[in-house]
């Protein structure tokens, strides 16, 4: 016995935040050695045959609570004759049993549970655990096993609603089927509902996200191809610039180093073609003008015939 009590988890340590695990730990592992009656005071009386055994056991009990409580706050249990005084005191100043705003705290807390991105198994746990701490603190006295019977499905149906009730939108047409049955399911019959609905939904988006993947791969072929076909065209305008100097208005035909420095300014040169195109025309127009006049009469030929005449 000695032994194993020693095999105290150090996570359950107790101490100011984890109470209700601890005790839990405790009286289940007492339970199943058979040692459960020392912190409920139902042993032996002294004078029973029993008791000298049993005392001894009670003993290796007090110094296992002792070890189980955080160094900080054993000293004050130190002094104690039994296990189930240990007990008890613990339990008045940890437990907040019955406590009004402990049950409030976590009835928030079920209200604001949603599955969001958890899964419905993980959901589901989250559910449970702040519904087991509200056990702990809701201590109902029934006075016969028919009212104890029935006060549990009324709970259990209400927690069925609170689970439906936060799970996405996928599940709406599942949800609907099973609150239009003439019994309720159990919460564990609905949890395992969902949970089937999940996975065949799971299967069903498979080919789905291949199908996205496809078309995602198609997207970026399409993009890709785009943006070969703009820089093809942004080469092309390149082109028409001097590769030597990049500049725009810095064309082959006013390049220097290709046709050599003129003899006249950068702004002449710039116009140097369309000048040479305007003398072409005026002397056209000057070499007709002399045609016209060597075809012609001059003046003195004209005075003579109006004298003639």
């Amino acid at each position: 016995m000695t032994g194993d009590l020693q095999n105290v988890r150090a996570n359950y340590k107790l101490n100011e935040k984890i109470y209700l695990e601890w005790s839990q730990f405790v009286k289940t592992y007492l339970k199943g050695k058979w040692r459960l009656n020392h912190i409920l005071g139902t042993g032996p009386k002294k004078g029973d045959p029993t008791f000298e055994e049993w005392d001894k056991d009670d003993s290796m009990i007090m110094s296992w609570l002792w070890d189980s409580v955080d160094p900080a706050i054993s000293d004050t249990y130190m002094f104690l004759t039994t296990a189930k005084e240990i007990w008890d005191s613990i339990r008045q100043t940890y437990s907040k049993a019955r406590d009004v705003a402990q049950v409030y705290e976590i009835k928030v807390k079920t209200s604001a549970t949603k599955q969001g991105s958890k899964t419905v198994t993980e959901y589901a746990n989250s559910l449970k655990n702040l519904w087991g701490k509200l056990d702990h603190y809701q201590v109902f006295e029934m006075k016969c096993s028919e009212d104890t019977a029935i006060l549990k499905n009324f709970i259990e149906k209400d927690r069925v609603y609170d689970f439906l009730v936060g799970l996405n939108l996928e599940f709406d047409q599942v949800r609907v089927q099973i609150l239009g049955r003439e019994e309720t399911p159990s919460l564990e019959e609905t949890i395992s509902l969902i949970r089937v609905k999940e996975s065949r939904s799971g299967i069903m988006l498979k080919p789905q996200t291949l199908e996205g993947s496809a078309l995602v791969t198609k997207n970026e072929q399409t993009q890709t191809q785009e943006k070969r076909k703009a820089d093809l065209l942004t080469v092309s305008r390149r082109d028409n610039k001097d590769n030597l100097w990049k500049n725009p208005r810095h064309t082959r035909e006013r390049c220097w180093k290709l046709n050599g420095k003129p003899s006249t300014s950068s702004r002449e040169w710039g116009n140097r073609g369309d000048q040479q195109k305007s003398q072409a025309h005026l002397t056209e127009q000057t070499n007709q003008s002399e045609g016209q006049e060597k075809g012609g009469l001059n003046s003195e030929e004209i005075e003579r015939l109006r004298g003639l005449l």
